[in-house]
């Protein structure tokens, strides 16, 4: 038997980097469970609920990465990390053999400090996460889809709709379509379980954009699986989004 020590993640567009000590940990997803031992991995895109059980005598440390940073360091392809936890030997043996014997705990800012210095090293050598970046910041700051984001994004380059819209899920792990939607709902999920008895769900529905509380449980529980009157008396996992590196400890 296992300790239940968090409940149901709430993905937030980025991508974590996972660095599990001891036992280690469980997912549960769609009825099908995993369980992941020590080691270091990359925590996908997510649009499906996701239930996270820690096992006993387990330390872990998740380091959040901007959505784009993670096609720096590797030319993966993302889409295959949807919903899915992935080893980080996988995306990057270089970096993942300069990370494997720190300690996440005691090493955290050396980690940190290797991880900045790869994304310096890489950066001219990259061109399509500049493109994810600017595609990001406009979803992330004021548009609902990408129909309305992309006619401002097309002024300033010369590639179709289409081809930000490949190297967009190619890079991300979910279309546009899929990423705006998720922010969405994750913003309206942290106001709501932060601020439950100030903010109601009718009213934060029409903040974030949907047409009315139904229109709104709806999608929600189609994505989430849940509805979001549950937001405010269930386990949510929910981190600091102030931070580029943003990272906490179990």
């Amino acid at each position: 038997m296992y300790k239940r020590n968090t409940g149901i993640m709430v993905g937030d567009g980025r991508f974590e980097l996972v660095f599990v000590k001891g036992n280690g940990y469980r997912t549960i997803r769609n009825c099908k469970t995993e369980t992941f031992t020590k080691g270091i991995y990359l925590g996908g895109q997510m649009n499906q609920p996701l239930d996270l059980e820690i096992l006993p005598d387990t330390h872990i440390t998740f380091i959040k990465l901007e959505p784009w940073i993670i096609s720096i360091l590797s030319k993966f392809d993302f889409r295959e990390s949807l919903n899915n936890t992935v080893p980080f030997e996988e995306l990057n043996k270089a970096l993942f053999n300069k990370l494997k014997d720190l300690d996440s705990v005691i090493d955290l800012n050396t980690i940190l400090n290797i991880i900045s210095q790869e994304l310096s090293n890489a950066d001219g050598e990259q061109t399509n996460w500049r493109i994810l970046q600017n595609c990001c910041s406009l979803l992330d700051t004021g548009y609902i889809d990408f129909k309305q984001a992309k006619d401002t994004y097309l002024k300033d380059t010369r590639l179709s709709a289409r081809t930000i819209e490949n190297k967009f899920t190619k890079g991300i792990g979910l279309s546009p379509q899929q990423y705006a939607i998720g922010i969405r709902f994750r913003k309206f999920t942290e106001e709501l379980k932060n601020n439950p008895k100030k903010l109601t769900i009718t009213n934060l529905s029409y903040k974030h954009g949907f047409y009315d509380q139904a229109h709104l449980n709806r999608l929600f529980k189609k994505y989430w699986g849940y509805s979001p009157n549950k937001i405010p008396h269930q386990s949510i996992f929910i981190t600091d989004e102030k931070e580029t590196f943003r990272y906490y400890t179990i």
